[in-house]
């Protein structure tokens, strides 16, 4: 149980991961793509419930959520300014590989762009990090304050309801996503019991369940943006598409590229921006559709067979498969981990 369990939300988070870089690739305005955009990130904030722990106390949470999301959030973050200071001596933007022309005080995006609630350049993807450990943080700080887990549910769905409802945006570094996408990584801690320990389903039942789930945000796509943005199409759709991913998922258990991209999906996040503007450039001859096919193609096995497999042999500290901060020794033998 415990292998084909880890499987199916490797493959959840390998599929969430491949709709994350199909996005960036290319945003076709469609309803298909706007039912997509319901989901796409909430899965993760979703899964991150799932393995929600409080560990031994406070410091201990503390330094293990910097080790396994701000160390790679600053990592990628670096990296991204460093690829930008290659590309801007090729010429890069001159010659329409990248879209977005470098600037030398990019390296303060940390503070000017993400204070103001913007994005940061070159790497937009890792705001997710931070949203993520932010998530976690919170939702810490209400599970050591309310015990009970369907008090601790409502409190969590108000604080999103009413994110949404005041219409919070831009926030400085990400808190206004982090409040409005909390009921989903609650939501994933409270079905953790049944999720990891969910028994055999016919596969016929979980993919007629996967059709009837898309046919629901599919409509909820259609419906007008004002519409989509209120809290209640946006929560329905949210947890609709997850479940969705989910029963497909269980489904089928394992496809060996995806579930592989999908344990490591970190480094896919932190590492897919740099191939984007090189694989578009190369397969410019195409036609949009076939460019995003092959740009797709291209980026995936290259994680698979060459970024990944790299990261975890030389950057394991940075690409949160170690830990480069240990605990203290005062604090080891309370960790629960």
């Amino acid at each position: 149980m415990e292998k084909q369990r880890i499987e199916y939300i490797d493959l959840a988070k390998g599929l969430c991961i491949s709709l994350v870089v199909l996005y960036h690739i290319h945003c076709f305005e469609t309803t298909t793509e706007t039912a997509l955009q319901f989901f796409r990130m909430p899965l993760y904030y979703f899964l991150s419930g799932i393995f929600f722990k409080e560990y031994g106390g406070l410091a201990i949470f503390s330094i293990k959520k910097v080790n396994k999301l701000i160390i790679p959030f600053l990592f990628f973050f670096l990296v991204a300014y460093a690829a930008g200071i290659v590309c801007h001596f090729l010429h890069f933007y001159e010659r329409g590989i990248i879209e977005e022309p470098f600037h030398w005080n990019m390296i303060f995006d940390i503070f000017t762009k993400l204070g103001r609630g913007e994005d940061i350049g070159y790497n937009v993807p890792i705001w997710f990090l931070l949203s993520l450990f932010e998530a976690n943080l919170l939702f810490y700080l209400l599970r050591t304050r309310i015990k009970n887990d369907k008090i601790l549910l409502a409190v969590s769905f108000a604080i999103g309801i009413l994110s949404v409802i005041a219409g919070l945006n831009k926030l400085p570094y990400c808190i206004d996503r982090t409040l409005i996408a909390l009921p989903f990584f609650a939501v994933g801690y409270s079905l953790k019991t049944i999720l990891l320990n969910l028994g055999e389903i016919k596969k016929e039942k979980l993919f007629a369940l996967a059709i009837v789930c898309f046919a629901v945000i599919y409509f909820l796509a259609t419906l007008s943006k004002p519409v989509r943005d209120g809290f209640l199409v946006r929560y329905i759709a949210g947890f609709t598409g997850i479940c969705m991913i989910l029963s497909v998922s269980k489904a089928l258990k394992k496809l060996p590229v995806f579930s592989y991209i999908g344990r490591y999906s970190i480094i896919v996040l932190g590492f897919h921006m740099f191939l984007m503007g090189p694989s578009r450039y190369l397969f410019s001859f195409a036609s949009p559709v076939i460019q995003y096919i092959l740009s797709f193609i291209t980026i995936t096995l290259a994680m698979r067979f060459i970024i990944i497999p790299i990261s975890l042999k030389i950057l394991p500290y940075f690409t949160a498969q170690k830990d480069l901060i240990p605990l203290p020794s005062r604090l080891r033998n309370r960790d629960q981990s």
